[in-house]
């Protein structure tokens, strides 16, 4: 009898699994129309883990006939820490820029995107990202470049589509549209809101004025550029360490 048991359980199993993919699928399709959905009787093997992730399947990460690709890393594992509590260990990680949602790209032209509501922080390789809100209230995922300073500059990367060239005599496109992404900074004080930040000399001077003179000390002697990500990283943490000890 236990045979028959487990496989009415598996059949039970199987039957609710796929309802919840299904409803997944249509919350996807209904937020991106664009795109075609995961043919579900071809990949239920692999649902049943990453439904608990909370999100739904896309097919065709990129849009079909746009060259190039929204996703500013290699895929790789990511670890995606929830609002529940919960930590996941995800495959073929990334970020899409486009649509500012976590995604795993479990197939070649396949995606599971996470839910961004439920998703506390996510560490790629090198950094954290975590959801700010902006002074428009706005929240999208920042990737925070000095965690552990006083104040914390933040990544933003976009992605929109350029439109490919049109032959204005036959009307006709001679060149694919393509993505183009691009970034922008941002800066936080209270690890909620993020406030809109260029990485210059007049910046991030302002942005430090109570220790303006011993930063640009600091510049001179390291031969570091007010305009360069990495040494700015560099001047924020030394701005921290000065800080605490004045």
């Amino acid at each position: 009898m236990k045979p028959i048991f487990l496989l009415i359980a598996f059949i039970v199993m199987t039957s609710v699994s796929a309802q919840v993919i299904k409803n997944e699928v249509s919350t996807g399709q209904a937020k991106h129309p664009h795109l075609p959905l995961v043919d579900l009787n071809s990949r239920l093997q692999d649902k049943f883990n990453a439904v608990n992730y909370q999100g739904y399947y896309l097919a065709n990460a990129s849009l079909p006939d746009v060259s190039g690709s929204p996703f500013p890393f290699e895929d790789a594992v990511i670890i995606i820490n929830t609002t529940d509590g919960k930590a996941y260990k995800v495959p073929n990680g990334n970020y899409n820029a486009s649509t500012d949602e976590v995604v795993s790209n479990f197939a070649k032209d396949s995606s599971f995107v996470f839910q961004s509501n439920t998703i506390k922080s996510v560490k790629f390789q090198k950094y954290t990202a975590k959801p700010y809100s902006d002074t428009t209230s706005k929240i999208s995922f920042y990737f925070e470049l000095t965690p552990h300073a006083s104040i914390r500059l933040l990544k933003k990367y976009s992605a929109k589509v350029i439109d490919g060239q049109i032959n204005v005599l036959t009307k006709q496109k001679t060149s694919s549209d393509m993505f183009s992404l691009s970034d922008s900074y941002g800066i936080t004080i209270d690890d909620k809101t993020v406030t809109e930040f260029k990485l210059n000399k007049k910046s991030v001077l302002k942005l430090l004025s109570s220790h303006k003179k011993l930063i640009q000390d600091f510049v001179k002697n390291e031969n570091l550029s007010y305009k360069e990500e990495y040494d700015v990283i560099r001047m924020l943490n030394y701005y921290s360490v000065i800080s605490k000890s004045n």
